[in-house]
């Protein structure tokens, strides 16, 4: 075999151990994944649109995963929480869009320190968050079609920290999550 063959045959080699690896660890990343749905609850209404969400958190997995806080908006290892809205108006009032977070503080001891007091669910167990509208930064009360949904987004975890997470055998809810949207309407 000449050398440029046996250069080529390297080359695919390493290239074919490359993308491998690269499926193996995605295969892995999304066994990790917590099964957690994440669900919202309203409450106190008033001329029929709720004043209060509760976000839920429902693990469905055969295992305990831990919740990180939430935040509002910010924080490095929080997680975001967050609730939206489409609105759409009775009136001559324009259509719009809205959306605000909710939650607790900021955390800096290490990311095992951490983990040890992130809530743990055990399988079939909920967690539940709840907020009035305007600490999510919802304020719209005019009359019409309401939309809302919950959106989590994870805490910007490094790579290092998710490895001293895994290799600590901790299992923690690292993916966004939505609910299911909910409609209500507001005749006053």
């Amino acid at each position: 075999m000449a050398d440029g063959s046996k250069h080529y045959v390297c080359t695919l080699t390493v290239l074919n151990l490359l993308v491998l690896s690269s499926i193996v660890s995605a295969q892995r990343a999304a066994g990790r994944e917590s099964k957690v749905e994440l669900r919202i609850r309203p409450s106190q209404f008033v001329n029929g649109v709720p004043e209060t969400i509760s976000f839920v958190f429902v693990n469905l997995a055969d295992r305990a995963v831990r919740i990180p806080p939430v935040s509002p908006c910010i924080g490095r290892y929080s997680g975001i929480l967050k609730l939206k809205l489409d609105f759409s108006p009775v009136g001559p009032k324009r259509a719009g869009q809205g959306g605000g977070c909710g939650g607790a503080v900021d955390h800096a001891p290490g990311i095992l320190k951490q983990a040890e007091s992130w809530k743990r669910l055990k399988p079939g167990e909920s967690l539940t968050l709840s907020y009035k509208r305007t600490e999510l930064f919802v304020f719209e009360q005019a009359p019409g079609a309401y939309e809302f949904w919950g959106e989590y987004q994870p805490p910007p975890l490094t790579a290092a920290d998710v490895a001293i997470l895994e290799q600590a055998g901790v299992d923690f809810l690292r993916e966004p999550l939505r609910s299911t949207p909910l409609r209500f309407n507001r005749t006053e």
